[in-house]
């Protein structure tokens, strides 16, 4: 897994935000790992992530823009959890 510091995301990531309106990077919060859409039914979205299930906002998930799945995180020192996900990217297609 590879963390990256905001801003170094590229332009389209830094354009992103969840649905409080923050940002989706922050300093150690975004990491490329596996996720897998499971439902999305318009409201929220259950994902696994790292093979974890979490279910989020509809308004913090978004498609990947570089055929790579992301997961930003609130707490870095911490595992997927509804509670610790700002953002997902994830991969249509293959």
């Amino acid at each position: 897994m590879t963390a990256f510091v905001y801003g170094q995301h590229g332009i389209w990531q830094d354009r992103y935000t969840d649905a409080q309106g923050m940002r989706c990077c922050g300093p150690r919060d975004c990491t490329a790992v596996p996720v897998s859409i499971l439902i999305h039914d318009g409201l929220k979205v259950e994902a696994l992530v790292m093979g974890i299930r979490v279910t989020v906002p509809a308004q913090s998930v978004h498609q990947s823009e570089d055929m790579q799945s992301w997961w930003c995180r609130k707490d870095a020192d911490r595992l997927p959890r509804d509670d610790n996900v700002r953002c997902l990217f994830y991969v249509t297609g293959g």
